[in-house]
């Protein structure tokens, strides 16, 4: 069983992806939406941030 609140960040966390990430474009990669959006807002590992992506929306 996952919280809440952690089903809340990965969602968040999913529209920021959604929001910056760009297919095809190598300096918009999610690798850079993690470093530039996502980690200085969240201050969650690489790890963890995948792992939300994996997420389903569904979940709440």
């Amino acid at each position: 069983m996952v919280n809440k609140s952690t089903i809340k960040r990965a969602l968040e966390v999913q529209d920021m992806v959604a929001r910056y990430y760009e297919p095809g474009r190598q300096d918009r990669c999610k690798l850079w939406v993690y470093r530039n959006h996502v980690f200085p807002v969240y201050n969650i590992s690489k790890g963890t941030f995948f792992r939300y992506l994996r997420m389903d929306r569904s979940m709440n």
